[in-house]
């Protein structure tokens, strides 16, 4: 019996555990499912598009507005504008066109951000280093800093044609020669952003025609899906190195005569070129929302085919563009009526337009109960080639993100095809709110390619964001902002930048600037810290680092390259500094989980040492111990280390606790005993041995420390001696932080430049790094007296200062929350092979021609008006 009762207890177990298996497994099962089924969302963009476009706000502006992108040809790029151009089309190697879509600044370049000396930067393909800035601009567009994703496994996917740049040069210059090959093959773009940006996931450049882009986002979505990489940086390019595209369809007389694309229009003739390069983050919607990224868009389903054996290679082909649409809807498990905007391919040739026109029809129905909503954003920037899908989708995650249907130029006059339609298809002709219809808006973007490939894709307006709430202005509590830059030009353009932002942007939260200023921006040589305690303050000290002035709480480094940071203990001043430690103290235990528990540590452990705890002058100088190791103890936990430590009197006590030779309750103990007056060694039986830095003492310290710290580690030094001297001195310039009490004395370094501290330079003064060679600089461990933080401040200077703080550690307790901030100010310089430099000269660093031809816009050799048609 049992044995019977053993095998039924067995076999329950064994049944549990089977049971227990099998739901693990489906549980598996189903989260495999969703990960292939997880949509992408839309992170970040950047982008260079006709018109003087250089952000997507820009491109915004660009779409709802009166003008056009089309301009006349270049002159920057060695063409024989003159030469180039005859008004008959066929004429052999003559245009009939010359106008279209053009970045006029194509040709620079901030070459020495990326480390690239000038002989390669001249070598390669301009589509090269456009995607590399414009790259950089989309990571930080998703509020990232580039640099937190080095060694990550981000992806890059991007859509790219081959173009001539360089071929009919003569002569290379001998010290670029090497760079040819890598300057100008396709499959070098995507490599470069990844060995660049240190990426370890997928990387590819393709070629599909004007589908590239588009099919680039294909594929990344599913590297996404498969877990191939976190996150996918998905671009395309198309800079036109000359103006053959225009001589072989002028041949073909192809080609719209004023260069504009009019869109499924009646008055459609022809195709208009563009360059143009745009670039966005994604990343796998779960995580997005995991993550507390903001989400600009969400890519539902995408479909890839080809026209197979049809009427000819180039020709559009109907049918195959149904099924790709229909092969869309389903991968995105929505039906033809959840869309209500399509962005078409819509080159401006009757013959595909209509083509199109007929194959939306067929595939999202003629019976819908509300109209299909139609546009191409090639009727404002012409045809930018690879990068056409590209362009589209960005005009589709602006529109749906603005609620705004963005009108298309020419639509007062649809084509034949849309005219006819029973109201299923209606152009765009005037922007309009999106219509209402009780689900998430939904769009979808076309884009064809020469060689028979289709792309489709889907987009759906941005879930709510959930848990997130905007963060109250700090009010009484200041918060600095730190800017910096790769040159000291940089510096000062990314606050001239940040400045306009603010005018633009008036209503976001100081501490909401300064939190995603200090998390989401990359940290350069050159640093600017602006300590005012209120917005009009900041502002006015931004003005004054963009303006390259001293002014009253900023704080901007002269050199590059990281100081030794040194920790310094003074002594105890007194009853002078009793007041001020009680006041960092009643504001820190508040503000910091972390000092409040090791200061009542230290609190707690003199206390119990003490016969009479009563005794103000020992309850003083045990607060400014405890006070000194707590402060020290949070610089610390906030990034902050130092190579060594410096103490004096008390000071000597703190220090020892600060690198680990003293308990910091032993350390509490020595120090009850002696404001008592009694012997402090009796509080430690022992120091420990440690190799976490030197330091030194500036004053006589005790028979126990001399006697029992490690040969080597405590060196003593009357204060103000020559052997104190000689200690800084071998830092070369070190950074000192000074832990003594708020507003009090300062520690007397040899030859340093105290910045906010008594007897020093003021608080609220500007302040430069010393010009002199291995010259010191003093900052205070906390500042009060103001209505701000006690702690950030220092940070901020310390980081002005060439340190590196854990800025995430340091925000805990204030908050703060990401929002969106001007992107990096490259200095560009002029790199174009072939061209005569008369033609275009280097430009000054920071130069930026765009607003030269956004001015020349009216003045374009072309038929036909700028302004709304």
């Amino acid at each position: 019996m049992d044995t019977v009762h053993s095998n039924e207890e067995r076999l329950r177990d064994y049944l549990k555990r089977v049971t227990g298996d099998l739901q693990a497994a489906r549980a598996r099962v189903r989260e495999l499912e969703e990960d292939t089924r997880d949509a992408v969302a839309v992170i970040g963009m950047g982008c260079r598009w006709p018109g003087g476009v250089s952000s997507p706000d820009d491109l915004w502006r660009l779409l709802t507005g009166d003008a056009d992108g089309i301009t006349a040809f270049p002159d920057n790029r060695g063409w024989d504008v003159a030469g180039l151009y005859d008004p008959t089309p066929g004429t052999p190697g003559r245009t009939h066109v010359r106008t279209g879509g053009f970045l006029h600044d194509a040709d620079l370049f901030d070459a020495e951000f990326f480390g690239i000396d000038d002989a390669e930067a001249t070598m390669m393909d301009p589509q090269q280093r456009l995607l590399l800035e414009t790259g950089w601009e989309a990571v930080e567009d998703a509020r990232i800093d580039p640099r937190t994703l080095r060694g990550s496994d981000t992806g890059v996917f991007l859509g790219m044609a081959r173009q001539p740049y360089g071929d009919t040069v003569d002569a290379f210059p001998e010290d670029g020669i090497g760079h040819r090959m890598t300057g100008s093959i396709t499959s070098v773009a995507a490599g470069r952003l990844s060995y660049t940006f240190g990426f370890e996931g997928p990387s590819t450049t393709l070629d599909a025609a004007c589908a590239s882009g588009l099919v680039a986002l294909h594929l990344a979505r599913q590297s996404l899906r498969n877990r191939d990489c976190s996150l996918a940086l998905v671009g395309a390019a198309t800079v036109m190195a000359d103006a053959e595209i225009f001589l072989e369809y002028s041949r073909q007389d192809a080609m719209a005569p004023d260069g504009r694309c009019k869109s499924f229009s009646a008055a459609a003739d022809g195709a208009g070129w563009a360059d143009g390069v745009g670039v966005v983050l994604l990343e796998r919607l779960s995580d997005a929302v995991r993550n507390g990224r903001r989400i600009l868009a969400v890519v539902r389903g995408s479909a890839v085919n080809h026209d197979g054996a049809s009427n000819g290679l180039t020709a559009p082909n109907g049918p195959s563009q149904q099924r790709m649409i229909r092969k869309a809807l389903a991968d995105a498990r929505l039906s033809p009526t959840q869309i209500d905007l399509v962005e078409g391919h819509g080159t401006g040739t009757p013959l595909g337009d209509a083509i199109e026109a007929n194959a939306l029809l067929a595939a999202y129905g003629a019976e819908r109960d509300r109209p299909l909503w139609l546009g191409s954003v090639k009727s404002h920037l012409g045809h930018p080639q690879a990068a056409a899908g590209m362009a589209g989708l960005m005009k589709v995650v602006l529109a749906l993100r603005h609620g705004t249907l963005p009108p298309s130029r020419y639509a007062d006059r649809p084509a034949e095809t849309v005219e006819r339609s029973p109201g299923a298809l209606r152009l765009v002709a005037r922007a309009a709110p999106w219509p209402e219809t009780g689900q998430p808006r939904r769009a979808a973007v076309s884009a064809f390619g020469v060689s028979g490939t289709n792309v489709h894709t889907i987009l759906e307006q941005a879930p709510e964001p959930t848990g997130t709430t905007p963060a109250a202005e700090p009010g009484d509590r200041a918060v600095p902002w730190v800017l910096s830059g790769r040159t000291p030009d940089a510096l000062r353009d990314q606050a001239r930048r940040l400045l306009a932002d603010l005018a633009a942007r008036p209503g976001r939260s100081v501490r909401d600037i300064g939190w995603s200023l200090a998390l989401t921006r990359a940290s350069f040589a050159h640093r600017a810290a602006l300590l005012g305690g209120d917005r009009d303050a900041l502002t006015a000290g931004l003005r004054a680092v963009a303006d390259g002035r001293a002014a009253a709480e900023v704080v901007r480094s002269g050199t590059s390259g990281r100081r030794q940071i040194v920790f310094a203990f003074p002594e105890y001043g007194g009853a002078a500094d009793r007041d001020a430690w009680a006041e960092l103290v009643a504001t820190l235990r508040d503000r910091s989980p972390g000092f409040s528990a090791l200061y009542e540590r230290c609190r707690t452990a003199a206390e119990a040492s003490l016969a009479d705890a009563a005794d103000t002058e020992v309850d003083a100088q045990v607060t400014a111990y405890a006070a000194m190791a707590a402060l020290a103890n949070l610089w610390r936990s906030c990034g902050v280390r130092p190579a060594a430590v410096v103490g004096d009197g008390l000071g000597e006590i703190a220090a020892a606790c600060a690198v680990g030779a003293v308990r910091p309750e032993d350390g509490a103990r020595m120090a009850a005993l002696r404001g008592s007056g009694g012997d402090p060694g009796a509080a430690a039986p022992a120091v420990a041995e440690t190799d976490a830095a030197s330091w030194y003492s500036a004053g006589q310290a005790t028979e126990l420390v001399l006697g029992t710290v490690p040969a080597g580690h405590w060196r003593s030094a009357p204060a103000g001696s020559e052997a104190l001297e000689k200690a800084f001195a071998q830092w070369d310039g070190p950074l000192v932080i000074w832990f003594g009490a708020p507003g009090g004395t300062g520690f007397g370094v040899p030859g340093g430049k105290e910045i906010g501290l008594s007897g020093g330079t003021e608080a609220g003064a500007s302040a430069e790094v010393p010009d002199r060679p291995g010259a010191a600089v003093v900052i205070p461990g906390a500042r009060c007296g103001d209505a701000g933080d006690p702690l950030l401040p220092g940070l901020a200077m310390a980081f002005a200062y060439g340190a590196s703080p854990d800025w995430r550690a340091a925000y805990d307790g204030i908050g703060g929350r990401a929002v969106s901030l001007p992107t990096y100010a490259f200095q560009r310089r002029s790199y174009w092979l072939g061209r005569d430099d008369r033609e275009g000269p280097d430009a000054p660093e920071g130069h930026d021609d765009r607003d030269h031809h956004d001015n020349q816009h009216a003045a374009a050799a072309a038929p036909g008006p700028v302004s709304a048609s």
